[in-house]
């Protein structure tokens, strides 16, 4: 489903003959498994080559692997749509075994919406960073305060508040070489935006976990990251996201582990621990 996920959350930056071509997709996905580039392009009424760069612009190299990943994800949704209408046959955990299928694909999609050379960036940031700021409220405060714990155990200097009031007053001793990392699931949060916008003025390094989709605070940074969870429920989508905005910042903190430097303040980090234990 990752391929009508990420049209979906692109609709809002695309021009008007992309957004043509979207909808009509989108309403249409199941017409395109006997479509060619062009019988697509005659139907929409746009040209050839504006379906190569629609293609393009969703994460595809051309046409023909866009078709593959839009069958993959109609038969993805036929088998999640048949497990749901199976009511009388299942057991009390089914709806538990669906959202781990759900949140594995989720996990999956996480290297597929991030560019790898972003994510390399982003460690490389976080690493070389004399300071970190971390914001996030709700569920987007758990994430960062997990993130901000496991970068403390690298022996980063990490500040992590659910007050906004704390986080002005923490961004007053931030500096070019310093990285504010926002957490937020809309990416339209004001508290979140107004301490973007004057640690930019300030040139401290701004970086981004947002839903894959346009919005403010993703195109205010210089180091954007997305999640993608899905379109299926009210009530398990936003725990999706969560999941998947936490899943990203492990993978970032088992980047930054393998920085020798950070292992070895990890490894003594852990024996401190374990002494501690023992008394």
């Amino acid at each position: 489903m990752v391929c009508l996920l990420k049209i979906r959350g692109l609709q809002d930056q695309m021009s008007a003959i992309e957004r043509k071509l979207a909808d009509f997709i989108l309403d249409n996905s199941h017409l395109l498994r006997d479509y060619s580039s062009q019988q697509l392009a005659d139907a929409v009424g746009v040209s050839q080559s504006s379906v190569v760069k629609f293609c393009q612009k969703v994460g595809y190299k051309g046409y023909p692997d866009f078709k593959l990943a839009v069958s993959e994800a109609l038969v993805a949704q036929s088998n999640l749509s048949r497990e749901e209408q199976s009511d009388t046959k299942k057991t009390p955990l089914a709806e538990v075994e669906q959202f781990q299928l759900q949140l594995q694909a989720s996990y999956r999609t996480v290297l597929e919406i991030n560019e790898a050379k972003t994510l390399a960036r982003a460690t490389e940031l976080l690493d070389k960073a004399d300071k970190i700021l971390l914001v996030g409220f709700g569920g987007s405060g758990l994430v960062a305060a997990d993130f901000a714990f496991r970068l403390r155990q690298l022996g980063k200097t990490v500040c992590y508040h659910p007050d906004p009031a704390v986080q002005m007053q923490y961004s007053a001793q931030l500096s070019e070489q310093s990285v504010f990392f926002a957490i937020s699931q809309s990416g339209e949060n004001q508290d979140v935006l107004r301490l973007a916008r004057q640690l930019k003025s300030q040139k401290v390094q701004l970086m981004s976990l947002t839903s894959f989709k346009t919005n403010p605070l993703s195109l205010l940074v210089q180091t954007p990251l997305y999640v993608l969870a899905g379109d299926s429920s009210s009530r398990l989508d936003p725990l999706l996201e969560q999941l998947g905005a936490q899943h990203l910042c492990h993978l970032l903190y088992l980047q930054l582990s393998k920085i020798t430097a950070n292992a070895k303040v990890l490894e003594h980090s852990q024996r401190l621990l374990q002494q501690l234990a023992q008394r």
